[in-house]
């Protein structure tokens, strides 16, 4: 809040920050009266219509768009919307105008009333032409990603060397939502907020990199790849894969990390185990919770813990839950992926273990050697 004078002192004040506020407008900003004059402008809106003063100042809506009208793809419409508009009060709506030289303007009115009494009607004119060009752009990435998915995934199925390949299809497809889900997420933020371009950008090309390591790890063997070994961040790994993974707004992750980085791990490989436990948790949590990842040390080992407070699983079950084609921590499916996580962390020299109590929720507990 501001004090403002009273009197006419402050009337000019306040006309002065709403004019000031109308100026910084990212939006061209128009309001033609009750006898359909124009009466404001801002100078957005003389650039966005490629228009000067003298082309608008008190002039009658008919006259001044006649020098913009063989700009547009379709003057009819933009006229009809006009009209509409003023021969309906209560008409405040959005639409967009197309320029034939490729702009994009969205349009946006309000009538001006106050106590009944009927003033005219203000117009919004926003340019959104590289913000849809994004989302053209984005959806085209999209498309090429899931073609490639589409063709790598044809070829292992027809790969004769694959004697399970419908099998090993499924555990693909399995593994790949979690990337495809990060893209879907980062594209629709990216659609909400063109400010967010960059990120979301980053957030694709990090899960199209995931998501290619995961088709060709299995595209040459049947077999479980042997982990290049290498110095890794294992805590960024954790990180990066709890800010990635999709989730509903129900569900919250928390994280408790101890300070030593460095582990000898294949970083690709324990980045899809995280994944694929993360993934699971937040599918065995259908009415929301929390899921806790905890990671300290030992002399020799890493310890990392996830639980969740999810649906559990029966106790008949775990002793098979990390076969090949058994898999039940969410509530449908078949979970393809703790056969894999099984497999990578044991390739590491590791171990993994769960314990579960049904209707409580799981804990998956990862052993991992430290660097002596």
């Amino acid at each position: 809040m501001m004090d403002v004078p009273a009197g006419d002192s402050g009337d000019a004040l306040r006309n002065l920050i709403l004019e000031s506020e109308l100026e910084l407008s990212k939006s061209g900003i128009t309001v033609i009266d009750q006898e359909e004059k124009i009466v404001y402008w801002n100078k957005r809106f003389l650039e966005i219509w490629g228009l000067e003063e003298k082309n608008v100042a008190n002039k009658p809506r008919e006259k001044a768009i006649e020098t913009i009208l063989d700009k547009l793809i379709d003057p009819k419409k933009f006229q009809d919307v006009l009209n509409h508009a003023y021969s309906n009060r209560d008409y405040h709506g959005i639409d967009i105008i197309e320029f034939k030289n490729g702009k994009l303007i969205e349009r946006k009115t309000l009538a001006l009333e106050k106590d009944g009494k009927y003033y005219g009607r203000i117009w919004y004119f926003t340019d959104i032409t590289e913000q849809k060009q994004r989302e053209k752009e984005m959806e085209t990435y999209t498309s090429e990603l899931q073609r490639m998915v589409s063709s790598r995934t044809q070829e292992l199925i027809e790969a004769e060397k694959m004697a399970a390949s419908g099998s090993l299809a499924s555990e693909i497809a399995h593994d790949l939502r979690s990337p495809l889900q990060s893209i879907r997420n980062a594209a629709y933020m990216m659609k909400k907020d063109k400010d967010k371009f960059e990120v979301g950008l980053e957030i694709i090309e990090k899960s199209v990199v995931r998501s290619l390591e995961m088709l060709e790890a299995m595209r040459s063997s049947t077999r479980q790849a042997e982990p290049k070994l290498r110095r890794t961040d294992l805590n960024t790994i954790i990180q990066e894969s709890v800010e990635e993974i999709p989730k509903p707004g129900n569900v919250t992750i928390q994280t408790e990390l101890d300070s030593e980085l460095e582990a000898w791990i294949d970083g690709s490989q324990i980045r899809r185990v995280f994944d694929n436990l993360l993934l699971n948790a937040v599918e065995a949590m259908p009415q929301g919770g929390i899921i806790t990842i905890t990671k300290h040390r030992d002399e020799k080992r890493f310890i990392i813990q996830i639980s969740d407070t999810g649906v559990g699983i029966p106790e008949e079950v775990l002793p098979n839950l990390f076969e090949r084609k058994f898999y039940t921590t969410k509530p449908h499916g078949l979970g393809l992926g703790l056969s894999y996580c099984k497999r990578t962390i044991e390739s590491h020299g590791g171990s993994i273990m769960v314990d579960s109590i049904l209707g409580k929720g799981s804990v998956f507990t990862i052993e991992l050697p430290r660097i002596r």
